[in-house]
C-alpha cells in the first residue's frame, strides 16, 4: 500500500468524484482509477462503488476513511514542520559596512530593526575607513556601505544620506567644560586629538582644512587610528577631542564628556550610501537600502534623488568631490 494510493482515495472520497480528484492531484483520470483499484486489491475489499454522477463509499470505505484521515493529518503536519525548519536553516546573510561614526549609532539601530523583520538572517557589520570599505564593496565582501567619502570607482553608486555633526569634546572636569560658550582663542590654545593619519582622506582632515581656509589654526596634539583611541586620549587629559557626535553620545549622556559649544563654529560632514551599481543587490540588501533611504532627513530627499539619478546614468554621473564633502562645514 503506497502513500499515493492513500492520498488518491482521500481526494476521491472528499469530492466523491474521480474527475475532481484527478484535477486536485494534477494527474489523469485513468491514473486515479488505477490507484484506487490497487488500493482495493491490497485491502481485499470494495471501498467505493461508481454512480452515474460520481462515486460513493461503501461501508468499508467509510470506515477506512475515518481511520485514514488522522494519519494523513499527522503526515501533513510533519511535512509542514520540517519544511518550516528547512527554511529557517537556510540562513540568508546581509553584510554591510560603515565608517566609525555611523557604526556607533545609526547602523546598529537600523540593523536591530532589520533583525526583527528577518530573525533568521545572518547580519554582519564591518567598520573601517572609506578606502577599505570601497575595497570590500568591489570584492563583494559587503553589499552596502555608509561612509563619509563618495566612492571613486565607476562601478559604485553613491547617494547622500545625511549630515553628520562633528563636535569638540573634553572631560567633564576640564576647565573649558564649565563655560557655556568657550572662545575660539581658548580652543586654539589647546592641542586637538583627532582621528586619521596625516595626509589621509578623512572627515577630520576636511574639517581642519576648511578651518585653515578661514584663518583658524589648531595645534594637533595626537592622531589616532579610531574614535576609541581619540576618546581614550581625551580621558587622559591629552587635549580636546574632535569627532563625530554619534561616537561620543554615550559618554556625554553619562556625564563623562562635555561637548564644547563654541559660538559661531558649526562643523559637519556628509555621509553617503555606497553600493555596487554593476550587479543587482540581493533581496535582503535591497530591503536594507530602502531602510537607509527612509532614515534620510526630509530636507535631503531632493538632493539624494538627483545624485541617485546621476549615479544610475554613467553618462551623467558625477561623484562628489572633496570640495563637496567639505561644503557643509561653516565657521
Amino acid at each position: 500500500m503506497m502513500f499515493d494510493q492513500l492520498k488518491t482515495f482521500a481526494a476521491a472520497a472528499k469530492y466523491q468524484s474521480v474527475t475532481k480528484a484527478a484535477r486536485e492531484l494534477g494527474v489523469s483520470q485513468p491514473g486515479v482509477s488505477r490507484q484506487l483499484k490497487l488500493l482495493e486489491a491490497h485491502i481485499g475489499g470494495e471501498l467505493y462503488r461508481r454512480l452515474p454522477n460520481g462515486i460513493e463509499l461503501t461501508e468499508n470505505g467509510q470506515l477506512f476513511l475515518r481511520r485514514l484521515t488522522p494519519i494523513l493529518d499527522q503526515i501533513a503536519q510533519l511535512t509542514g514542520d520540517f519544511k518550516a525548519s528547512a527554511q529557517r536553516s537556510k540562513k540568508t546573510a546581509l553584510h554591510v559596512g560603515g565608517t566609525f561614526n555611523v557604526s556607533a549609532l545609526l547602523l546598529p539601530a537600523l540593523l536591530s530593526r532589520f533583525k526583527l523583520r528577518h530573525p533568521y538572517a545572518e547580519l554582519e557589520l564591518r567598520t573601517s575607513n572609506p578606502e577599505q570599505l570601497e575595497s570590500l564593496l568591489i570584492a563583494n565582501s559587503i553589499a552596502i556601505a555608509v561612509t563619509i567619502c563618495a566612492g571613486k570607482s565607476p562601478r559604485l553608486a553613491c547617494e547622500p544620506l545625511r549630515r553628520e555633526k562633528i563636535v569638540m569634546f573634553v572631560p567633564a572636569d576640564h576647565r573649558l567644560a564649565e563655560k557655556t560658550h568657550p572662545r575660539l582663542t581658548e580652543i586654539m590654545s589647546e592641542p586637538l586629538i583627532i582621528r586619521g593619519v596625516k595626509g589621509s582622506f578623512s572627515a577630520t582632515e576636511l574639517v581642519l582644512s576648511r578651518l585653515r581656509e578661514n584663518g583658524l589654526r589648531f595645534k594637533i596634539g595626537m592622531r589616532c587610528e579610531g574614535p576609541s583611541e581619540v576618546k581614550a586620549a581625551v580621558r587622559h587629559g591629552m587635549g580636546i577631542g574632535l569627532a563625530f557626535e554619534d561616537t561620543v553620545k554615550a559618554e556625554v549622556k553619562t556625564g563623562e564628556f562635555k561637548i564644547l559649544n563654541v559660538r559661531g563654529l558649526k562643523m559637519a560632514g556628509q555621509s553617503y550610501i555606497v553600493y555596487r551599481k554593476d550587479r543587482p543587490l540581493s533581496p535582503l540588501a535591497q530591503e536594507f537600502l530602502a531602510l537607509l533611504r527612509r532614515a534620510r532627513p526630509n530636507n535631503q530627499a531632493a538632493k539624494a534623488a538627483a545624485v541617485h539619478a546621476r549615479s544610475s546614468n554613467p553618462m551623467r554621473r558625477r561623484l562628489p568631490t572633496r570640495r563637496d564633502l567639505a561644503s557643509p562645514i561653516s565657521v
